[in-house]
């Protein structure tokens, strides 16, 4: 089997890791009790081990931290005279589950499970102690009902600090709350909510730009409205702190971990008013941190009282006491693990099942780009206004349909693959070079890899001895989105040096103009806040709806100093003001679709929405299959073998316990499932020992309340020996490696900002007619050459500039026509717009068009610049039609990439201001690998062509050529004309190599049309031509 992996592309694993295990090792239990049995003697069997279980303090401790109803409930069973049958089953099945999750299941909660800052080197080690450190925090739950309950008094509200909210937009006559949080049952929240945007409004949310006392705000407000009564005014400004339109300093940034010392600071700013409850807040805070150095003993009684404090304050749907727990655990893994964590990762990517932005993602970058065209700077809320292009698709609120893959070569290998696995009775399928090849999409180097990410995997070995010789296998849980998205909530546990060592991908060495900003921000449901909380690592945050003195600081940025950006490949988030780009992080494990606000997840997606997905294996259409084998790549098991019971495939819940169990017992055998198995329901994962019956019992309600039941086989007996059995996970944070693209895009700047409330010529109401005619695009070439001559000539000697380009939307071809009119007065594009309809209409008849469309027209700004450059670069529009026009009546036949690459040989010259600088620049900045196998003859005819000396003399030898070349000579005027202005202020911002490619760009989309792979080769032929001139004579290869 070949391994052989690019050497320039991958992974690089960085100098720490995180572990995840469980908390405990083998406990004293009871055999479990038999829940297939009924009646008096069942129940007292149940309560009874019910009894003994509860006597095992890391059980009760557990169980009562994550859930004290059911704390509660054990505890009435085991005291109760008489016990209920059916509440009796139900509790035990509910701690049953709890136990499976205590001794199998590492994802950190509460007392269950933890985590350990671990780390690579060559000789492995680990060291179990018990005095692990558990952390104690305010349930985030019940600290929103604290400061909901605290803001609606109005003795301590009118003694607070306001900020106005960062991600409000105006809307018409409405202000607009992107998400609204709040405090129900559901954990949701509106995905926006409309205020009227009164003067009074208006004037609250001025004077809120910076913090400002509530006193302050209420004295400009009644100030600038004097005939509004005093209680008015205080009574709007609580509605807007209700509705979130307003922020108080009472709510902690999530870059601060400990959000209820921050409350305790704040309220302690209040004065008498808030006297007795910052006493009580204060007490529990000292409680709570007390927790943490405590002897277990006392912790408990610390949490049996915070919990009672906490209770009097406010309700909480659970626990108000949360813990995080750093285990007592020294953990050295040797070097290989490592490296074969960088190649499951690298392997991983090389599966993808999406090389490149998502369906949803493609359409948003193709709307900004037709709407802004490149370089254009969008303010951010603005580009997600229904003045600009909205939200992606999939987006709460959308419309528009996201439209699912079909059906892939990748799907139809994958589902051969495991049919011919089950046929054969194989339960792995092992992968290889040749396999791997089949399976991708696009070779690994052209993919754009994500910057950095978290490998979360099992490490599966029988002992330190055998780990040390490299005798263990990686099994894959998990791909994190990006580094600190499984480590974030955590890091502050650990030290400086630790919390380094997990972030490292995060701080890449000193790119120019790109800032890496912490993403921060308050989650749609409060009750989630303490996933999204996270120390902050890196120094630029992007804080969305949150209560913080940006002003003071150019290290926080909102949603007004952002923008949005975009080349022809892909989107990026920018400061125009800083200068720079921005790659907004977060660093939790937050659900991007339910819990985050829509404004921060698109942040989070635009960052990497050029990028590959890599995620955990994808099996595509065969991930509902019955089974699915196990795949390995040497020691590396990036996918274990599953199984899909449906529910159906057995005895309904009115059949007997030894009717389903002996249904139960055929499949198994049948579909060969191993006795240890995880039940899998999403990222959550229940371990079941298959042999056990009330484990299987476990399994039968499941499928008693789901359709169907995912099986994934467990690891073997012995396979955490190492690690002294413990279940466990190992998070690696790991940076990508590949060749940094060779042309950057343009810097930032404020003088490219768009506004898309003020872009747009209107038809009827602008200098700009704007037409666009759709027909079969093999008819183009007729209409430009034979039919548009005829219109322009109806304007006689005082014909307008005009231009045209070759277009297509999805599957739609068109061409674009603008004509630059006289005047904006309605008469006077009327009288135009008649003119074209009428000769649109003779087109009609002679079945070259289909239909005409009169649109808006967006000048792009940020590609060219505007005022006078602009003008001068629609001048060479003009220009460069004419010049197509020309060779388009042609009757030669030369081929059509070497007359392109001769144009942009022209184009080159004209725009540098000199034949050896345009080729020179060709040689430059165009891509030196040939992009396809190219025809001799044409490759010849392109050198020839394209040969610039004697001012093209080969290309205008060429009989009928020189009434071809002779346009050239108005294009290469305006052309310089437009270079030109790039120094003046107009353009500042637009860098001229790019001006010069989008230059050829459109040259190209005018003459021959929109297809990228045939540019490609026509550049890659100029700059041949480029090559052979510098050897000529002389100059610089």
């Amino acid at each position: 089997m070949s391994t052989a992996l690019p050497d320039r592309v991958g992974f690089r694993a960085a100098g720490g890791l995180l572990v995840r295990a469980v908390a405990e090792g083998e406990l004293k239990l009871p055999p479990w009790p038999a829940l297939t049995a009924t009646g008096a003697d069942a129940v007292t069997e149940w309560v009874d081990w019910l009894r003994e279980v509860w006597e095992v303090e890391a059980v009760r401790d557990a169980i009562g931290l994550a859930s004290p109803v059911l704390a509660d409930r054990v505890h009435n069973l085991c005291g109760a005279q008489v016990a209920n049958e059916r509440e009796s089953r139900r509790v035990v099945l509910s701690v049953l589950r709890y136990l499976a999750r205590l001794t199998g299941r590492p994802t950190p909660n509460g007392l269950f499970a933890g985590v350990a800052a671990a780390r690579f080197d060559a000789d492995p080690s680990q060291r179990w102690g018990d005095d692990h450190r558990a952390d104690a925090a305010a349930d985030a739950g019940w600290l929103a009902e604290v400061i909901r309950r605290l803001e609606g008094q109005a003795e301590i509200l009118e003694r607070l600090v306001l900020v106005a909210n960062s991600t409000l937009m105006v809307r018409g006559e409405r202000l607009v709350v992107p998400y609204q949080p709040t405090v129900n049952h559901r954990g949701t929240g509106a995905v926006e909510v409309g205020l009227r945007y009164t003067g009074p409004v208006r004037a609250a949310v001025r004077a809120a730009r910076t913090p400002i006392p509530f006193d302050d705000m209420r004295e400009q407000v009644q100030a600038e409205f004097p005939s509004a009564a005093g209680s008015t005014v205080t009574g709007l400004l609580a509605t807007l702190v209700a509705r979130r339109v307003l922020v108080t300093n009472l709510h902690a940034p999530s870059t601060e971990p400990d959000a209820l010392g921050h409350l305790v600071r704040e309220l302690a700013t209040v004065g008498e008013a808030a006297t007795e409850w910052c006493m009580t807040l204060n007490d529990i805070h000292d409680m709570l941190r007390r927790h943490r150095n405590s002897p277990a003993e006392a912790r408990r009684r610390l949490r049996t009282d915070v919990a009672a404090s906490m209770s009097c304050l406010a309700p909480s749907r659970r626990s108000p006491v949360t813990v995080d727990l750093r285990l007592d655990l020294d953990v050295v893994l040797p070097g290989a693990v490592a490296r074969e964590a960088e190649r499951a990762a690298l392997v991983l990517a090389r599966l993808t099942s999406r090389a490149s932005s998502t369906a949803a993602w493609a359409d948003f970058h193709r709307r900004f780009y037709q709407r802004f065209g490149t370089g254009a700077q969008v303010p951010l809320l603005e580009v997600i206004a229904d003045s600009g292009i909205g939200w992606p698709d999939g987006y709460p609120g959308t419309s528009g349909v996201v439209i699912r893959p079909q059906q892939t070569p990748r799907d139809e290998r994958l589902l051969a693959l495991a049919q011919a696995a089950a046929l054969d009775g194989q339960q792995e399928v092992v992968l290889d070079e040749r396999l791997i090849a089949e399976l991708e999409l696009a070779p690994v180097h052209s993919m754009r890899l994500p910057s950095h990410l978290e490998l979360c995997a099992r490490v599966d070995s029988p002992s330190q001895q055998a780990l040390k010789q490299g005798n263990f296998q990686l099994v894959v849980t998990s791909v994190s989105r990006s580094a600190g998205v499984v480590s974030g909530r955590f890091l502050h546990l650990f030290d400086e040096h630790d919390r380094r060592m997990l972030v490292t991908p995060l701080a890449p060495p000193a790119s120019d103009g790109v800032i890496q900003a912490q993403l921060s921000f308050p989650p749609l449901d409060p009750a989630t806040a303490h996933v999204a909380r996270s120390a902050q690592v890196l120094p630029t945050i992007v804080s969305l709806a949150e209560h913080r003195d940006t002003a003071a600081s150019t290290a926080v940025l909102t949603a007004a100093d952002l923008a949005v950006s975009c080349d022809s490949d892909r989107l990026y988030l920018t400061a125009p003001a800083l200068g720079a780009r921005v790659e907004a992080w977060g660093l939790h494990a937050l659900n991007l679709r339910k819990h985050t606000p829509p404004l921060a997840r698109l942040l989070v997606e635009l960052t990497r929405a050029h990028c590959a997905e890599v995620t955990d294996f994808d099996w595509g259409t065969a991930a509902t299959l019955p089974f699915l084998p196990r795949l390995r790549f040497g020691r590396i098991v990036l996918s274990p073998a599953r199984w899909r019971l449906v529910a159906a495939d057995l005895p309904d819940r009115t059949s007997s316990w030894a009717t389903w169990e002996g249904a139960l017992a055929e499949w198994r055998t049948r579909r060969r499932l191993p006795q240890a198995v995880f039940l899998v329901d999403g990222d959550w994962r229940l371990p079941l020992d298959l042999v056990e019956e009330t484990h299987r019992v476990l399994l039968r309600e499941h499928l008693g309340t789901h359709p169907h039941a995912v099986l994934e086989e467990g690891p073997a007996e012995n396979a955490a020996g190492w690690l002294d059995g413990r279940a466990h996970d190992v998070v690696v944070p790991m940076a990508s490696y590949q060749p940094q693209a060779t042309t950057r895009p343009p810097r930032p700047t404020s003088q490219r900002i768009v506004r898309p409330g003020e872009h747009g010529l209107s038809p009827g109401g602008s200098p700009m007619l704007f037409a666009k005619l759709y027909g079969d695009p093999q008819r183009h070439n007729s209409v430009l050459a034979k039919h548009l001559p005829a219109l322009l000539a109806e304007w006689g000697e005082a014909q307008p500039r005009w231009w045209f380009l070759r277009f297509r939307e999805g599957n739609e071809h068109y061409l674009r026509l603008r004509i630059s009119l006289r005047s904006a007065e309605p008469v006077v594009f009327g009288e135009a717009a008649g003119r074209v309809s009428a000769w649109a209409d003779r087109l009609r008849r002679l079945g070259l068009l289909r239909d005409i469309a009169f649109a808006t027209s967006y000048p792009e700004t940020g590609r060219w610049g505007s005022g006078a450059a602009l003008s001068a670069v629609e001048a060479f529009f003009t220009a460069d039609s004419r010049a197509v026009l020309a060779q388009l009546a042609w009757p030669a036949r030369t081929h059509d990439h070497a007359l392109a690459a001769a144009n942009f040989a022209a184009i080159a010259v004209a725009f540098m201001g000199g034949t050896e600088a345009g080729m020179r620049w060709l040689i430059d900045h165009v891509p030196a690998k040939p992009p396809a196998v190219l025809p001799r003859p044409v490759f010849a005819e392109a050198r020839c062509l394209a040969d610039p000396s004697d001012d093209f003399r080969a290309l205008r030898s060429t009989p009928g050529a020189a009434s071809v070349v002779a346009t050239w000579a108005e294009r290469a005027q305006t052309v310089a004309a437009y270079r030109a202005h790039l120094s003046e202020a107009e353009a500042e911002g637009v860098d001229p190599d790019a001006a010069l490619g989008s230059l050829l760009h459109t040259h190209f989309l005018r003459a021959y049309g929109i297809e990228p792979d045939d540019k490609a080769v026509c550049l890659y032929l100029a700059r041949t031509a480029a090559l052979t001139f510098a050897a000529r004579t002389g100059g610089p290869r």
